[in-house]
């Protein structure tokens, strides 16, 4: 759907967000960059020039969509933009290079999160494939349900692919402590965890839907592709 000319508040709020992440991810570019030219050994350049080249991969995953949206001449939506630089930013900038990782709850809050950006994603992969008149014959328990239950498929998906991983001496689904296995309920924490959150992200966002599409059958139409209807 062609974007509309101009840009509302929401939009140029985002924009300003944008900045700061590309900015900053600059910053950190030159910063590490530095570090890896005067480092004392070769084993901190190495780890210098990795962290460079995860910095250079979050610029170009943080603009991809908006470079998309530009040259589609597709409407991205404002909301779920903002969860998608969230969740990059707190899991390839803050979680990865500068270890955010280590502060309690981080991982669970990245997880509710994408929990919510995915079950956007389903509304609005449904909107786009289901015509028009048929949206509003369906009823919005369904859509909502629909919505919650594809964002934690995916995160059932992102867990396997933690548990092929760990399979290769990672600790990723945090299976082990300090070098020591966890046994029983302790080494299933994380990942219940993980899929909990997953579970009540996407449901907050399908509990909002849900009462919009009540109101207004249209209203992901207008949400996810600006139809003025």
């Amino acid at each position: 759907m062609m974007m509309k000319n101009g840009s509302s508040t929401s939009e140029k709020a985002l924009n300003v967000f944008l900045w700061f992440i590309v900015i900053s991810m600059m910053v950190s570019l030159i910063l590490t960059t530095k570090t890896a030219l005067t480092a004392a050994t070769a084993k901190a350049a190495g780890a210098a020039w990795f962290l460079d080249l995860e910095i250079v991969a979050g610029l170009l995953i943080v603009m991809l969509p908006k470079f998309l949206a530009i040259k589609l001449k597709v409407y991205l939506p404002p909301l779920l933009y903002g969860l998608f630089l969230m969740f990059i930013y707190g899991a390839i900038y803050l979680g990865t290079i500068y270890h955010f990782y280590s502060i309690p709850y981080w991982d669970k809050g990245l997880h509710l999160i994408s929990g919510a950006l995915l079950a956007g994603f389903a509304l609005s992969a449904f909107g786009g494939l289901i015509p028009d008149e048929g949206i509003k014959h369906v009823p919005p328990f369904f859509i909502s349900m629909y919505a919650t239950a594809f964002a934690v498929f995916c995160g059932v998906l992102w867990e396997f692919y933690e548990f092929t991983c760990d399979s290769f001496g990672m600790n990723l689904q945090r299976y082990m402590k300090n070098g020591h296995l966890l046994l029983g309920r302790a080494a299933l924490m994380d990942t219940m965890g993980d899929l909990f959150a997953d579970f009540f992200g996407a449901l907050i966002f399908a509990v909002i839907a849900y009462f919009k599409l009540r109101k207004d059958s249209r209203w992901i139409e207008k949400f996810f592709f600006h139809r003025n209807l």
